[in-house]
């Protein structure tokens, strides 16, 4: 399963911001605080607190003043 973070401005739909992360399953599910098998299949709006954990684990600075969603692909 591959990871993209996609970067929107406030009060748009599209995001201007697409990065993918690589990231293990299991060290994103820790971060994202997931239980369930199904949880990757959903796209998440990304909190301070993710978004600093997945820049650590990544080892990524992701741009400013954007709203940040998780979302999946195989």
């Amino acid at each position: 399963m591959k990871f993209i973070v996609m970067g929107v401005p406030e009060g748009e739909d599209f995001p201007s911001f697409e990065k993918e992360i690589f990231i293990s399953l299991a060290e994103l599910a820790l971060i994202m605080g997931w239980k369930n098998d199904e949880d990757p299949l959903h796209d998440y709006l990304l909190t301070e607190q993710h978004i600093t954990a997945i820049e650590k684990a990544c080892s990524i600075k992701l741009p400013a003043n954007l709203n940040f969603f998780l979302t999946s692909y195989d």
